[in-house]
């Protein structure tokens, strides 16, 4: 009697910035420009993420982690199959119902603990995702008010087609922050290092616990 267990693979997932959740004033400054400053400026993340190169950084650094995760997945799946396969040996070509019983308990343990431990490794990959796009949103903030300043607007919002029918051309700051953000290289690449692969939560012995958007804080 054979038993196998499933293959447990996390399938990939990359980095939109659908409507990003960037609403802000301009604290600390208000007060000195009240007299000049007012209505809303408009940024697209997308565009901005993809103009800077940094969507192609925040994808590769989750591939690294994804694999990370998947290489645990594969221990632990390799680690319940020789269990079983021991078992299975040991109670021979003609188990007895009790042991054909027993075989089945681990069977079904085992995929038990595999799917949790699948779940828990996509939520690691999903928070780890959503602190990429929230160091991408901190990175843009400052540079985002600082351009609207100089333009009067007092607030910035995300660019969402599903929510702002049309856009004044004067109030879209996309390609100004982009610009400055590419001439200040600012902050560093986002990337899974070697230490931070090394300390992201294992999946191991889990028993219990997964349109890519920015949520605002």
């Amino acid at each position: 009697m054979h038993r196998s267990l499933p293959v447990l693979v996390l399938l990939g997932l990359g980095v939109m910035f659908v409507g990003c959740g960037m609403p802000t004033g301009m604290p600390g400054r208000a007060e000195a420009t009240s007299s000049t400053k007012g209505g809303l400026a408009v940024i697209d993340l997308d565009i901005v993420a993809k103009t800077i190169g940094r969507t192609d950084e925040m994808n590769e650094a989750i591939r690294l982690r994804e694999n990370a995760l998947n290489q645990q997945l594969l221990k632990i799946q390799t680690s319940f199959r020789d269990q079983l396969e021991t078992k299975q040996k040991e109670f021979g070509e003609q188990p007895t119902d009790e042991q054909k019983g027993e075989l089945a308990r681990m069977q079904n343990e085992a995929n038990n603990r595999l799917v949790n431990a699948k779940r828990t490794a996509e939520v690691n990959r999903e928070q780890y995702r959503q602190e990429l796009i929230s160091q991408f949103r901190q990175e843009v903030r400052p540079v985002a008010q600082e351009v609207a300043l100089t333009k009067g607007l007092g607030v910035v919002i995300p660019k969402n087609e599903g929510f702002l029918l049309s856009v004044d051309p004067g109030v879209d700051i996309t390609n100004e922050v982009s610009e400055k953000l590419q001439m200040a290289k600012v902050g560093p690449k986002p990337q899974a290092s070697d230490s931070e692969v090394s300390s992201a939560p294992t999946v191991e012995n889990t028993r219990t616990v997964s349109q890519s958007e920015v949520i605002p804080e």
